[in-house]
């Protein structure tokens, strides 16, 4: 049935409009200026374009045009086709025929105001007042938490507090997605740059770093460690930030990284001044989300507001701003019936039955509430607007209007005109001159609900493939355009490579991101897109299977990876292939080897050839690594072949920089065994992984440059490379970093004596390491603590201990060494002669067993069996180990470490000399002797000074001049002195006295 009204003249709304406007001496211009309407809203009502404008929009022309009431009503009618006056009148048929109706009494435009909520607002304002951390509103779609929300913002930046404001969508656009506008508007303060402390935002925010940052590539972290970092950076920006209000919209679609985040910030002990509001659609809401605000009431003071819908009285003052002062009861109930009290639905329906009318009987024509507003709303714009509204709605809750014309073929006067006459509708409104954004989000689902498949699928497609010619490089842009090509493959298979691909980059992205549980999904759902075996899919599987074990799920990771490998076999990918064998072989647990891995990676070289200069020098240090654990001949002879070629690699001049920071990711492995090599590779990787801000690395190449520099003597260098790691791991903060660095700090105390000091060290590097079960820890522990133990005079527990777990360390040469010497000190001569038969041999064969290669390699043991063989006054073994010792020598090395940096053994020279005096050679012992006290004064190490002056006053002694006995007990004089003053008394009683000389051979 329709509705016929009885106008005062036949004029449509436009021509009235028109009319109105010239006789009031008005341009387009000045009266768009006077209601707030754009100057091409006006052009579309008066050309007809916009045939059906808002109540509202009728009434702000109104009242800028000072019309009379006659001529508002005649405006009001012509705008609706029906008079909506008080009382509802109820049409009648006469014969068959449609009575008309006279119009209603004008309505008078009123700005809209915050209706309800009242007692909602106040509880905000308290909480603020208390400094509540979180406040979460909850409610149904349209209930008003956004606007609650909005309202506290206003009150609360009258009064000088930065408000901050983001949002999820649906479309989950991105990691941290609610999070980038709140961080990006923090930043704008920053006029001159963004702090140094702060550039790990850069992975957060596009375009915050230089133009040479990549913030898509991910560093070689732990995802979780460089979320924790970003997380921080997050959290110190806020707390700069002053009185801070930041609101969080639609956290039923927050994405992990932005639960997480929230979380972080729930948590901080540091941001007093900081209040979150997060609004939750109730219907929409998932376990996984409930949960994570649950939980946050475990960190702080959390508030809940459930928000229902208005009561009727609140519900009539909604309606009168709607419609008018005057509005009927018929009008309120059949609203109320409607909309069980639901703001949105107020509005919305009042606005439809302005327009439409009561259908027969009084019913309403929209059974289905608001989604049959909307559709009937859209219905009534031109083909254009409704053209550019169904594109909208395919691109996003918010959207681009250049590229949503492109999908519809809009553009240039009538892309404006349909803008327009979008605008005017209410559906949508304007961010910006090139942004639109849908006025709810339960208008553009119903938008887009209601078009076709068909029609859904084709504009999908379109915007895939522009968005694609675009180039996109932002985690938003990427993760955008993944979803369009994801949509279009569920109904198109040949799209399904297409999807994955860029699936592929959005979970890298996500990781560049440090959100891993993110990566994951996005790889999960990548490899859907796969059937036949692919390098792609190869490399696909190794990206999941990395993330999953970084992760800690290991055996789901390795799955993958095993999968990865299969895949990248069958495909004839070498590259694909050996990542996934070095992905692999880090599962393995150091001093440990695993001969499958080790086969695997011996094909990746031979798949790799001689030629590719990246990914096969890694493959040949891991495997390197491995083989470093099988006790054959054959392995070491391997070994052999290895190191010549990683040497080879490494002497380029022109490494290349990703050669350089693949080499230095690989955390278990000395690259080289030459100290003087290793410190200039480690220097170059230091200049490329600072210039990456790849910290993981970066700690890598500094650990292996004190390690250089340890054994080289070159004690300001070996200071630097521990401060500069401590600083990697104190910014890392996750166990193993935190473990090594702790172990340095125990390494440089028992270089210097401070006993107390290195078993505290030691202490924290255990408790660090029982977080990640990594057995060599626990010998660094010994190798430490046991040498300490031997400067104090007291091995006897530490070699019970020793030998207690003397199993555990079966593949380690050091730890056996080690042993020997502890049992030397502790008096366990049989079981030291037994120890150095094992680990020297009747002759020194097992010191040479393959030592073209194994020389360098071999310093720690030697050294430590050559301080044993000192200690024990063993001529015979003393005179092998002295030769050993001068072979490696000839390198350059200058002192004995245990491990990259686990423990100091002295100079060298020391050990030479100390051998030398047993030996008789005095001149050589003097010599050498000399050359140690230079590298001890200059490592500041008071215990091997001590055993230097010593040994020095011996050698004085021996030589019976005229001055010797001067010269020993001058020598002697400062032993004590140095002993006396640092407590060290005890290194005096294991040291030689003045009459002792050389041993027998034992």
């Amino acid at each position: 049935m329709r509705y016929v009204l009885s106008m005062p003249d036949a004029d449509s709304f436009g021509a009235m409009l028109r009319r109105i406007r010239m006789s009031a001496g008005l341009t387009q211009e000045r009266l768009a200026e006077s209601s707030g309407i754009s100057a091409a809203g006006v052009a579309a009502l008066e050309s007809g374009r916009r045939k059906v404008p808002r109540a509202h929009t009728v009434n702000l022309l109104c009242d800028a045009l000072f019309v009379s009431s006659e001529q508002r009503a005649a405006l009001i009618a012509a705008a609706t086709g029906v008079g909506l006056g008080p009382g509802w009148p109820t049409p009648v048929k006469d014969n068959g025929n449609e009575r008309p109706i006279s119009p209603g009494a004008p309505r008078r435009a009123v700005q809209q105001s915050f209706v309800g909520r009242c007692d909602e607002l106040n509880a905000l304002r308290k909480a603020w007042e208390s400094r509540t951390r979180v406040t979460v509103v909850f409610g149904e779609a349209g209930v008003g938490k956004s606007y609650l929300a909005e309202q506290l913002a206003a009150d609360l930046a009258q009064r000088g507090v930065a408000v901050l404001e983001g949002r999820s969508t649906s479309q989950q656009l991105g990691v941290f997605e609610a999070f980038i506008e709140p961080v990006r508007t923090a930043l704008k303060r920053y006029t001159d740059g963004v702090p140094p402390h702060l550039r790990d935002l850069g992975r957060l925010i596009p375009g915050l770093l230089d133009a040479e940052s990549d913030i898509l590539v991910p560093s070689r972290s732990d995802p979780a460690i460089e979320r924790r970092l970003l997380f921080e950076n997050v959290g110190s920006l806020l707390a700069s930030n002053g009185p801070t209000l930041l609101i969080l919209d639609d956290l039923h679609w927050a994405d992990p990284g932005t639960l997480a985040l929230l979380t972080f910030l729930a948590a901080h002990e540091q941001l007093p001044d900081l209040m979150i509001v997060g609004t939750v659609r109730s219907t929409d809401l998932t376990t996984s989300t409930s949960a994570v605000i649950a939980e946050l009431r475990r960190y702080g003071p959390v508030q809940r507001l459930q928000l229902v819908g208005l009561n009727h009285a609140e519900l009539a003052e909604l309606v009168s701003e709607v419609a008018g002062p005057e509005v009927s009861d018929a009008l309120i109930k059949m609203v109320s019936d409607s909309t069980n009290g639901n703001p949105l639905f107020i509005r919305e329906l009042t606005e439809h039955l302005l327009h439409q009318g009561p259908g027969a009987g009084g019913e309403t024509r929209i059974p289905d509430g608001i989604r049959d507003t909307i559709k009937l709303r859209v219905a009534g714009l031109s083909l254009e607007g409704q053209a550019l509204l169904r594109a909208g709605a395919v691109l996003g809750p918010t959207f681009d209007l250049a590229l949503a014309g492109q999908l519809v073929g809009l553009e240039g006067e009538v892309l404006l005109s349909a803008l327009e006459d979008a605008l005017l509708s209410g559906v949508i409104v304007e961010r910006s001159a090139s942004i639109a954004a849908f006025s709810h989000g339960l208008v553009a689902t119903a938008i887009y609900e209601g078009t076709t498949k068909s029609r859904r699928l084709q504009l999908h497609r379109l915007a895939a493939t522009l968005l694609d010619a675009l180039c996109p490089s932002t985690s938003g842009e990427i993760v955008n355009l993944a979803r369009h090509w994801s949509i279009v493959a569920e109904e198109d298979p040949t799209a399904r490579s297409t999807a994955s691909r860029w699936l592929v980059r959005a979970g890298d992205a996500a990781l560049a991101s440090a959100s891993i549980d993110e990566a994951i999904t996005r790889y999960q759902n990548a490899i859907t897109g796969w059937e036949e075996p692919t390098g792609e899919f190869a490399d696909i599987l190794v990206r999941l299977g990395s993330a999953l074990t970084t992760n800690g799920r290991v055996a789901d990771g390795k799955q993958h990876l095993r999968r990865a490998l299969q895949v990248a076999n069958q495909a004839g990918d070498a590259f694909a292939f050996a990542r996934a064998a070095l992905e692999l072989s880090a599962t393995v647990p150091y001093t440990h080897s695993d001969p499958e891995r080790i086969a695997e990676l011996e094909l990746a070289i031979v798949k790799l050839g001689p030629t590719e200069m990246v990914m096969r020098p890694a493959v040949l240090a891991t495997l390197r690594r491995q083989l470093g654990w099988v006790n054959t001949p054959e392995a070491d002879q391997r070994r052999i072949e290895l190191a010549s070629l990683l040497a080879d690699v490494v002497a380029d001049p022109e490494v290349s920089e990703d050669l350089l920071i693949a080499l230095g990711s690989l955390r278990d492995t000395m690259v080289l065994d030459d100290p003087i090599p290793m410190g200039r590779l480690a220097r170059y990787v230091i200049r490329v992984a600072q210039a990456r801000q790849d910290l993981p690395v970066l700690a890598i190449a500094w650990h292996r440059q004190a390690f250089s520099a340890l054994e080289l003597g070159e004690a300001d260098l070996f200071r630097t490379a521990v401060a500069e790691y401590r600083g990697i791991a104190e910014r890392l903060r996750r166990p193993y970093e935190s473990a090594v660095a702790a172990n340095m700090t125990a390494a440089v105390a028992q270089i210097e004596g401070r006993n107390d000091d290195a078993e505290a060290a030691g202490q924290e590097s255990l408790a660090y390491a029982a977080t990640i079960e990594d057995a060599n820890f626990s010998w660094i522990y010994f190798a430490n603590s046991g040498f300490r133990a031997f400067d104090a005079g007291n091995g006897s527990a530490t070699l019970e201990l020793m030998r207690a777990v003397r199993a555990d360390f079966a593949n380690l040469a050091t730890f056996e060494a080690a042993l020997a010497a502890i049992a030397v000190e502790t008096g366990a001569h049989a079981f030291a002669n037994e120890l150095f038969d094992e680990q020297v041999g009747h002759e020194g064969e097992n010191l040479d067993r393959n030592w073209s290669y194994l020389g360098i390699e071999r310093l720690p043991v030697v050294g430590i069996l050559a301080w044993g063989a000192w200690a024990a006054r063993d001529v015979k073994r003393s005179m092998i180990l002295r030769d050993r010792l001068e072979r490696i020598a000839s390198f350059g090395v200058r002192a004995v470490r245990v491990g990259p940096v686990s423990a100091w053994v002295g100079p060298v020279d020391h050990h030479l000399g100390a051998l030398s005096r047993v030996l008789g050679d005095f001149d050589r012992a003097d010599h050498h002797l000399t050359g140690a006290l230079d590298v001890e004064t200059a490592m500041n190490s008071r215990p091997f000074a001590i055993r230097t002056m010593m040994e020095l006053a011996v050698v004085a002694s021996e030589r019976c001049g005229s001055n010797s006995a001067a010269h020993a007990a001058n020598w002697r004089g400062k032993a004590e002195a140095i002993a006396e003053k640092f407590g060290l008394e005890s290194i005096l009683l294991t040291g030689p006295s003045v009459d002792s000389g050389p041993s027998k051979d034992s």
